[in-house]
């Protein structure tokens, strides 16, 4: 246990009352001016940003931004779906999960994996850690984070002068690496910025004045699949077991729906959709919409031609049910709860002995996975807020409340 998380517990800091944060109301004496605060989730996939409690919208009229930054050939620099946009079509040039390797060692197995699964130019940095080598130059994953955030706070209008963030993290990085997150924020030119644990963040945005003794977070994001026993019994929260894969998530459902679809392509209408980078990549934005339709639809459609122009009209229509996709994932899906059996271990507790599950991460809405839960722990999941926020929503209260303060990492 961290020595500052000890001594808070031992000075018996009482649960905050969460519901003490109301918006102010018009007509009503104004408080003394409060410290300016918001919540950031730096995603491997999706970056959120909350104040008070509340995602900030988008200009887009959405609430989560992909974590994604692109250097295209006018000289311009692009993020969030933009960004996304020109990965196939210039992979080298668009820098895509870059949290991966935010603070990692360049001799380490979390750089060998990156280099594994992403096709950039990659040398060692002057501080042993990693460059990205791009038509605009050198890019570390801070600045490629840096950027993320700052498009953000753009496209949501998130003030940022005199204003102090809180940024999340996950439990397994080490100093080194939560620096890095911390310094990635500060780019952003807040006033401070402050680290706190994913799980935490995510216990904070559910829990009030919680009677509850353990809790399981469950997060299934985009790239990555975090699990952790949070002990809600002191204040503030502390995990005492994690664990994860960071290359597990929604966008290997994503390609592995668009394998099934390509292979049924094939077989039925001899076209093959795997032979262009960009056509795949196509294939697999369209089976990502269809498995979003399907968190809430029986069956969803794609639609060939528009994948690929050049196809065939007798092509035309794939269509793909939940039960197809619920099938497809469940070996991915089944994975992770043996993530959740060595979690559990570290804990010395069983899945019996937790008393609410929360979910995390947009690949919760996967066909199927809220019952594999429930089968697993034995008890309904949590999901009334929205997995996609939940973690950035926890971060703006963990930002805005003086009694979490000593719990999160020193200001950058």
């Amino acid at each position: 246990m961290r020595d500052d998380v000890a001594w808070l517990i031992r000075r018996g800091q009482p649960p905050m009352d969460l519901n003490q944060i109301r918006p102010h109301k018009p007509g009503r004496r104004m408080p003394v001016r409060r410290k300016q605060t918001v919540g950031i989730d730096l995603g491997t996939t999706n970056t959120v940003v909350a104040r008070n409690f509340e995602a900030m919208q988008l200009d887009s009229g959405g609430y989560v931004m992909p974590s994604a930054v692109a250097f295209p050939p006018n000289g311009a620099t692009l993020f969030g779906q933009p960004a996304r946009r020109r990965r196939a079509m210039d992979p080298k040039n668009t820098i895509l999960s870059a949290k991966r390797v935010m603070g990692a060692r360049w001799h380490s197995s979390y750089t060998s994996q990156f280099r594994e699964h992403y096709p950039y130019d990659m040398r060692e940095s002057a501080d042993g850690g990693v460059e990205i080598l791009t038509r605009a130059g050198v890019v570390s994953p801070v600045d490629a984070g840096g950027t993320v955030v700052r498009g953000l706070c753009q496209l949501t209008h998130c003030p940022v002068r005199d204003v102090h963030a809180v940024v999340t993290a996950p439990v397994g990085f080490d100093q080194r690496r939560r620096d890095a997150t911390s310094l990635a924020v500060a780019k952003a030119q807040f006033a401070s910025v402050r680290v706190v644990e994913e799980p935490i963040a995510t216990a904070l945005a559910y829990l009030n004045r919680s009677s509850l003794k353990y809790a399981f977070v469950y997060d299934l994001g985009g790239g990555t699949f975090d699990a952790a026993v949070v002990d809600c019994s002191t204040y503030p929260f502390r995990v005492i077991g994690h664990g994860g894969d960071p290359y597990l998530g929604g966008d290997d459902v994503d390609r592995t729906i668009a394998l099934h679809v390509a292979d049924r392509t094939l077989s039925r209408d001899g076209w093959d959709l795997t032979n262009d980078a960009v056509t795949f990549d196509r294939l697999v934005n369209a089976c990502e919409v269809a498995k979003c339709e399907l968190s809430e639809a029986e069956g969803a459609a794609i639609a060939i031609p528009s994948v690929d122009p050049a196809a065939p009209e007798s092509c035309g229509i794939i269509p793909i049910t939940r039960d197809e996709v619920r099938q497809l994932t469940l070996d991915l899906v089944r994975s992770t709860f043996g993530i959740c059996d060595e979690v559990l271990a570290q804990a010395s507790l069983k899945a019996r002995d937790m008393e609410a599950v929360f979910l995390a991460g947009g690949s919760t809405r996967l066909p199927g996975v809220v019952e594999y839960i429930e089968s697993y722990f034995g008890k309904r999941p949590r999901s009334d807020l929205d997995p996609m926020q939940v973690v950035g929503l926890g971060a703006s209260l963990a930002a805005a409340r003086p009694a979490v303060s000593e719990l999160l990492d020193p200001c950058a």
